[in-house]
């Protein structure tokens, strides 16, 4: 059996989750919401054995994450970290100390036990999330002298990559690199890196499948004749969702907005009759609201390969978005949906009203991204490329 663990980005879990309001008990219990547990799920249901590894600042705990079948280790952060983290955070000269905080990666990762953790787990690979980060830095060199093949996985951190001179060295401890999509593999390429492949992102395609508008409507109080826009996102600044609510203004369409962040109190500020902050929803949830919106927007000013993308199509919805990161790979003019310009609020409206003009159309192109994402995203296809990879 091939067997692969994940190390997580986040310095520790509690970094990324806490904000979500999500505890260890959760995540472990119900938590569905992300890539890295349909991609745990995807390698689970094709007889892969799967670990995710978590520094924590709470006890240390292996226990099966339910909705995955992937194993979670949660290894205690080093005394290193939680003493910088006390320093740089939580007290009055916070701002004199902060740019101490560079260096929390390697204080979380130069870890005895955390390396132990992976090591001992007798790994095909161990999958390091997101080459350009300092984290990999530490990580990756480490394993690679341990004698563990490193796999490095680009989840959208090559947006902004890093101009650190020790980083093309880092890398190449890489027994092989996953770009997020076509153009950073040739970014790559490029710089000499020879072992470079593009990963695609994996889709539930057993949850996220075409509904009925009319029934989806009818569930959620909406009436057939109103124009509905609908983006699954974080409310994040980089989403850039003043645009959206902006541009759904001009053109007169509601828009929903799934998912919280820190932006939340800014669009509550917008006061746009149409707006529609439903938190965080469950794949099914989800799934109805992709059923009743006419077309998925997404008005990000960075992207790697966005999963509510790829999860519209397969609900077959056509899709208005940024001509950003690996968007241009997927969505495809007159074919699955409309692109425009980062940070245009005058085209996104402009897109958004053609693909509100003719529900039939806009359809037509979401059938076209369904059949895209069944040859390329489903499970199977995600989870051969990844035991193949882990193995070769």
């Amino acid at each position: 059996m091939t067997r692969v663990a994940f190390l997580m980005w986040p310095d520790t879990f509690e970094d990324w989750y806490d904000p979500l309001g999500l505890s260890r008990e959760d995540y472990l219990a119900t938590y569905d919401r992300e890539w890295s547990i349909s991609l745990a799920a995807a390698l689970v249901s094709s007889g892969v054995e799967v670990h995710l590894v978590h520094v924590t600042h709470a006890p240390a705990l292996a226990a099966r994450q339910e909705p995955s079948g992937a194993t979670v280790h949660f290894v205690p952060a080093t005394a290193v970290y939680r003493a910088l983290r006390q320093v740089t955070w939580g007290h009055r000269w916070w701002e004199r100390t902060q740019g101490l905080w560079r260096v929390a990666p390697v204080a979380s990762t130069l870890s005895p036990r955390l390396l132990r953790t992976l090591t001992g787990l007798r790994p095909d690979a161990v999958l390091i999330q997101d080459y350009e980060t300092l984290r990999f830095d530490v990580a990756a060199p480490l394993l690679s002298a341990a004698g563990v093949r490193v796999i490095g996985l680009d989840t959208g951190a090559s947006a902004r990559p890093s101009t650190a001179p020790w980083k093309r060295w880092t890398r190449n401890r890489a027994h092989r690199l996953l770009a997020v999509h076509e153009r950073e593999a040739t970014r790559l390429r490029d710089l000499g890196h020879e072992h470079v492949d593009v990963w695609p992102v994996p889709v539930r395609t057993d949850v996220f499948t075409p509904g009925d508008r009319a029934e989806a409507r009818a569930s959620l109080g909406i009436p057939m004749d109103r124009p509905v826009v609908f983006s699954a996102t974080r409310l994040h600044p980089v989403k850039n969702l003043p645009l959206l609510v902006d541009a759904c203004m001009d053109v007169g369409a509601d828009l929903v907005l799934t998912g919280d962040g820190p932006e939340r109190g800014t669009l509550e500020r917008k006061r746009m009759p149409g707006l529609q902050l439903v938190g965080w929803q469950t794949p099914q949830e989800l799934r109805t609201w992709y059923a009743a919106a006419d077309v998925v927007a997404l008005s990000s000013n960075q992207e790697g390969q966005p999963t509510a993308v790829l999860e519209a199509f397969a609900c077959a919805r056509a899709v208005v978005a940024t001509a950003v990161g690996g968007v241009p790979e997927v969505v495809t003019p007159a074919e699955t949906g409309w692109l425009v310009p980062p940070r245009d609020r005058e085209a996104l409206a402009a897109a958004l009203t053609d693909a509100l003009a003719d529900r039939a159309h806009a359809d037509a192109l979401g059938a076209t991204g369904r059949q895209l994402v069944a040859s390329r995203y489903s499970a199977s296809a995600v989870a051969t490329a990844i035991s193949e990879w882990a193995q070769a």
